[in-house]
């Protein structure tokens, strides 16, 4: 892109400081919002003398100290700018801006013409891997077993080509990174396919998704932007939503800086680029997805707000190189360049997985079964192992609970283990009063929050555990709390109206879902079960709420579950999606422990099975956003080896 010139840096600058914004010019380069916010610059990272615990000490946050959840939106919140980012050598930074808030254009500015849909069969793997159980438990009363079922869930685990199913060649095993690294296919001015000394326009990559349960799986993990370093280009998601798999569909990019002499520089900003519902199983969804220069490009983070923590799958930028090794190397390092070549290379990589992983669990006993002997056996110890299949089955259904045989760390905030190449998490959910779920206090709920953050210092202590048979890394990272973050789309969810006044003073809120008036919630929904959320049920009176710019979080995923009023024929318009309140647009992303700072490692498992340990001890010097307080995960094997807390 063409550098920005002087005059039109001098009246980009003016601009911004007519609106009150913090953006300035320097000799160094382009300092505020929508340029990068200042840097906090190093966390204080040491090692105990045992080598067991990294403690890691954050900068001050530049905010002032204010709790953005007594006092919403907190003092990090920052105003809404109707504009491209600029980096921070003052040149724009295309395809930044995800929507127009505010000026009556309403549109997701990043879709990339009309989403298109077309029907698949919605089986996901849990379906099919309960019903192969259900036909072993039924074998295994007649002391039988059903070798059918058994091949069945074998492919299923392994990721073997099945008929008739979208999820086919997506493993329930995750040991097929290496075989998930694409290249962004360049287009050009003059010749398709590009040919040599052609001119480049822009580039596509296609990425294959599942939405179900917990889970979304790709076959996608690493993208190459080499091609289209200094043109914008496209991500092509092509998602399947698979039995319970409705979801917004929310990938979240994150952009690098640029440093004054062109190299890639450190964090800058990340944006949900849209949120559009696909509300329809069994429905592939096809969304075309405009992203920055090629060479801003950092990692893609699809989310799904409604199961979160559980529910997100990473693409990572292939030609990152941690320590010195592409993130493709680290994970061809451990699963072998080509793990599906051939059933050597097949079961060298399988046995990379821990045992005590629940997918490696159900694996193990349905090998077991394949080889199973009738004469030997008695029906018994057959019916044993079907039970355990089940049992393994349900572990591994549910990643807010750490599997069978893991037991969470009482000193500790939050024990996460690494186990399957992802990370099962758990914390005891919080209810009543205090809990800082307003109206879902009663529910108690949010094993994937940590609410008692809400102002500095804050002391975050989580207890590592590796059951895998390679190193696991652990990086931490602020989505907005230190360095500010932006809620573009305020007026996503169609079901609620804001009054048209500033909201400095409680608000009335009014929408078919919730009303609220004079700080007290009134619910109109039709759903029994969320209009009792309105009532505190051990006085019978209406929960109050001092939130006094968003709709209230109800905090469950009935909240705003239904489609939104667009035409799907013209580019999704009028486009103002389903997004939940917390939808925050843009933010400023700073690490906090970890990655840049020292990588913190965790070694494999033991040969013995003993699970490794390491512990990480934060303190936070910062008020967290409202829309995500802690963003965790493996920055070596990041695809799915992520824990995040709200």
């Amino acid at each position: 892109m063409k550098k920005t010139s002087k005059i039109q840096l001098a009246g980009a600058i003016a601009l911004l400081t007519a609106a009150n914004l913090s953006a300035t010019a320097s000799a160094a380069g382009i300092i505020g919002h929508p340029g990068p916010q200042p840097r906090p610059g190093p966390s204080m990272q040491t090692l105990s003398d045992d080598g067991m615990t990294t403690y890691v000490v954050t900068p001050e946050g530049h905010f002032p100290a204010v709790d953005p959840f007594d006092n919403p939106p907190g003092s990090n919140f920052l105003p809404t700018v109707n504009s491209n980012m600029i980096d921070f050598n003052g040149d724009e930074m295309p395809n930044t801006q995800p929507s127009a808030y505010g000026t009556g254009d309403s549109r997701y500015l990043l879709h990339d013409g009309p989403v298109l849909t077309q029907a698949v069969n919605k089986a996901s793997p849990s379906d099919d891997l309960d019903a192969v159980i259900d036909a072993l438990e039924y074998a295994a009363g007649k002391n039988k077993v059903d070798k059918d079922a058994v091949h069945f869930g074998l492919d299923i685990l392994e990721g073997n080509p099945i008929a008739d199913r979208a999820y086919s060649g997506i493993p329930v095993l995750h040991y097929k990174g290496p075989e998930k690294a694409k290249t962004v296919i360049p287009i050009c001015a003059e010749h398709n396919p590009c040919q040599e000394n052609d001119t480049v326009i822009g580039g596509n990559v296609d990425v294959e998704m599942i939405f179900f349960d917990q889970r979304i799986e790709a076959d996608t993990a690493f993208v190459d932007p080499s091609a289209v370093q200094d043109v914008p280009w496209t991500i092509t998601y092509h998602v399947n939503i698979l039995h319970n798999g409705i979801e917004d569909f929310s990938p979240m990019v994150m952009y690098f800086d640029q440093n004054p002499d062109g190299t890639r520089g450190p964090f800058h900003v990340s944006m949900d680029q849209t949120y559009f519902p696909m509300l329809e199983e069994g429905t592939r969804y096809t969304v075309k997805i405009k992203e920055s220069l090629g060479k801003y490009y950092n990692l893609t983070y699809i989310w799904g707000w409604r199961i979160h923590p559980p529910r997100v799958q990473v693409i990572e930028n292939a030609t990152k190189a941690p320590m010195g090794k592409t993130l493709v190397q680290w994970e061809s390092d451990v699963f072998g360049v080509n793990p599906s070549l051939n059933e050597e290379t097949k079961l060298a990589a399988i046995a990379k997985i821990g045992d005590i992983a629940p997918a490696k669990r159900m694996w193990n006993i349905l090998r077991m079964l394949s080889d199973h002997n009738k004469k030997q056996a008695k029906k018994k110890s057959l019916e044993h192992m079907v039970a355990d299949l089940r049992a393994a089955y349900l572990d591994w259904m549910d990643r807010t609970k750490l599997p069978a045989g893991v037991e969470a760390d009482p000193d500790a905030t939050i024990t996460l283990l690494y186990a399957n190449n992802t990370i099962y998490g758990s914390r005891q959910g919080l209810s009543g009063e205090g809990s800082g779920q307003g109206p879902a206090s009663f529910k108690g709920i949010c094993n994937g929050c940590a609410h008692d953050w809400t102002i500095r210092p804050y002391n975050y202590k989580v207890t590592l555990l590796n059951g895998d048979h390679f190193p696991h890394a652990y990086m931490n990272v602020d989505f907005g709390g230190s360095r500010g973050w932006e809620n573009q789309f305020q007026e996503t969810d169609p079901t609620t109206a804001f009054a048209e006044h500033e909201h400095a003073a409680p608000s009335v809120i009014e929408g078919s879902e919730t009303t609220i008036v004079d700080d007290v919630l009134l619910d109109t929904t039709p759903n029994p079960a969320k209009q009792g959320l309105a009532i505190d049920p051990s006085t019978g009176e209406y929960v109050k709420t001092n939130d006094l710019v968003f709709p209230m979080n109800t905090g469950g995923t009935e909240e705003f579950l239904q489609a939104s009023p667009r035409d799907p024929d013209i580019n999704a318009e009028p486009q103002f999606g389903s997004g939940c309140f917390f939808t925050f647009g843009r933010n400023h992303a700073w690490p906090n422990a970890g990655g840049p700072w020292g990588m913190i490692m965790v070694p494999p498992v033991g040969e013995d099975g003993a699970l490794s340990m390491h512990k990480v001890d934060i303190t936070y010097n910062f008020e967290p956003s409202r829309r995500l307080r802690i963003y965790q995960f493996d920055p070596l094997h990041h695809e799915v080896a992520v824990y995040s807390l709200h």
